[in-house]
């Protein structure tokens, strides 16, 4: 078995391609109410009932962390942040912020392979 992606399913889909579009810094594949961002999909399949709690965290890689935030913090005034950019007790550099329907999302730096 192989890992294939993530689909998030949402009662406002453009609301959230939105987000992702200025996280990703691109236009995602569609097809039909489907979205695509590589392997991560957005998707309303038009019955979804957004919960409060949420029980997943989205994991991304950025080599340059503190170029990032700053970035998001510009271009999407309306960000929630958990965390600001730090060294976690774990060792990974990394800040963590949800996107509009609250699931959560933790960018660390990408080390450099020795």
């Amino acid at each position: 078995m192989k890992f294939g992606g993530v689909c998030i399913t949402t009662d406002d889909a453009p609301r959230l391609v939105e987000f992702y579009k200025i996280i990703f810094q691109e236009e995602p594949n569609v097809e039909g109410s489907h979205y695509g961002f590589g392997n991560l999909a957005i998707w309303n399949p038009g019955d979804v009932k957004v919960v409060e709690d949420k029980n997943i965290w989205l994991q991304f890689f950025d080599a340059d962390i503190d170029s990032l935030y700053e970035r998001l913090l510009r271009e999407i005034p309306y960000i929630e942040i958990i965390s600001s950019p730090e060294r976690k007790p774990w060792g990974a550099y990394s800040f963590w912020f949800l996107d509009p329907d609250g699931n959560k999302i933790a960018v660390a730096q990408k080390r450099e392979e020795k």
